[in-house]
């Protein structure tokens, strides 16, 4: 009798164990960092593709934690850029930017990516009206992009800060992100869910 009382209290363990591994999950993480699992966008709900994490410096500052949403996981940046459907690219601020430090990423990255003629000249006044509009970041500030077939939204903290009906914009600044040049190749598989570690 108690060996068979011992046996159903293993067997009630193992079955709460495994009910618990069965509860799907609410948040990605990545060093202890997350974000939500998906990502709601008019009436539809975008799944979280990858996470990642920006650092700085030889000392690896974690500047930023970002996720990449999707309409279908996809681990080919190129179908994601070239895709019709909506994406999201979320990023929290780990640490202070100021002003002039995003203004620099921003350049950074334009040289990167257009620093010989890749991106259309049509291009420039609204990326410099982006630069404007993007304030500097105190630890657990978020900056949104929302791109869609139409062009890019900017919001910080959830307000709206930039709207620009300009497709070729949208995909350049998506591509800078995990197209050939990104920021830090660590990134870029991590947003696209092929990072080994």
């Amino acid at each position: 009798m108690k060996r068979r009382l011992m046996m159903r209290g293993i067997a009630l363990l193992v079955m709460c164990g495994l009910l618990g591994l069965a509860r799907p999950g609410r948040a990605a993480s990545i060093s202890g960092l997350s974000l939500p699992d998906t990502y709601p966008l008019a009436g539809q709900s975008l799944v979280l593709n990858g996470i990642g994490i920006r650092t700085l410096t030889i000392f690896r500052v974690k500047v930023y934690v970002a996720g990449l949403y999707v309409t279908q996981k996809n681990r080919d940046a190129r179908a994601i850029l070239a895709s019709p459907g909506p994406k999201v690219l979320l990023m929290q601020f780990l640490h202070t930017a100021s002003k002039a430090d995003v203004e620099k990423q921003y350049r950074e990255g334009e040289a990167r990516n257009c620093g010989h003629g890749e991106c259309a000249p049509s291009d420039q006044a609204d990326f410099e009206r982006l630069v404007a509009a993007t304030p500097g970041a105190a630890v657990g500030d978020t900056l949104t992009y929302v791109f869609t077939q139409r062009g890019v939204r900017a919001l910080f903290n959830n307000k709206q800060i930039g709207d620009f009906a300009n497709p070729d914009l949208a995909v350049r600044i998506l591509a800078g992100f995990i197209g050939d040049k990104p920021p830090s190749e660590d990134l870029r598989a991590h947003l696209l869910g092929t990072a080994t570690e």
